[in-house]
């Protein structure tokens, strides 16, 4: 459990952990810590974790309350989710 209005299992939880790195690593790039090679492999990861696992469960849960900086919320819902739909 995250707080006590949200209840996440634990796949769930572990999933939200995930997510929270994801957005380390777009802060990083957006601050130029990230240089284009590891942007790159970051980008491919996020794309693979939301195609093959169940972080876009999670997602779909917890992205409406807006826990995330609003700019990573935008990036994840038109360059991630949206993009693996193409």
């Amino acid at each position: 459990m995250i707080d006590n209005e949200v209840k996440l299992s634990q796949e769930g939880a572990y999933s939200f952990y995930i997510l929270w790195i994801c957005s380390h690593a777009y802060a990083m790039r957006k601050r130029n810590v990230l240089d284009d090679n590891e942007w790159v492999g970051w980008l491919q990861w996020m794309r693979h974790i939301f195609r093959r696992g169940t972080i876009k469960e999670t997602w779909k849960q917890i992205e409406p309350d807006k826990w995330f900086n609003p700019d990573f919320q935008n990036f994840i819902n038109t360059e991630i989710v949206e993009a693996k739909l193409t």
